[in-house]
């Protein structure tokens, strides 16, 4: 009867060290969610535009120069720069952030949907989220806070 017990106890025992990582880190990506979602909510000031989209290893090479494009956000506008000026985008003229199936680095494609008066244009990028960067899940909350009918896909550290 001892050792069946003892069994038991080991076994759950196992089973609640094993257990425990995930929970640690489900709780870890919950309260990142939601702290961006009050940083947002409350209405604090996001600082001078924040990178969203990450750095690549591979170059883009047009004329023997790098020809890459790097994308910003503040509380009001969403940021397309290539050069010394950047092409501005209100927060409200933003139709779709969607995680695309392609993948560089391990990391996935995003596309960011907008309208301009010339009709309707797509960007795509790789983001910059991780454990301790959360300004891509800040964007992805003021997208939804400044146009409630967009489509905004769900963005994760695992993803």
């Amino acid at each position: 009867m001892a050792s069946t017990l003892e069994g038991v106890l080991k076994a759950v025992g196992f089973i609640v060290l094993a257990a425990l990582p995930l929970v640690s880190l489900w709780f870890i990506l919950r309260r990142m969610s939601a702290t961006a979602r009050s940083t947002v909510k409350t209405g604090l000031r996001l600082n001078s535009p924040r990178r969203i989209s990450g750095t690549s290893m591979t170059l883009v090479m047009v004329d023997g120069k790098e020809d890459r494009e790097h994308y910003f956000f503040d509380a009001e506008s969403f940021y397309l720069r290539r050069g010394p000026v950047p092409t501005v985008v209100p927060l409200s003229q933003i139709t779709s952030v969607t995680r695309t199936p392609d993948r560089i680095y391990g990391r996935y494609v995003w596309q960011v949907c907008f309208s301009k008066a010339s009709g309707r244009k797509c960007v795509t990028f790789t983001n910059n989220l991780t454990l301790f960067n959360r300004d891509f899940l800040l964007f992805l909350e003021a997208v939804r806070k400044a146009n409630p009918l967009a489509t905004v896909d769900r963005a994760s550290v695992i993803f």
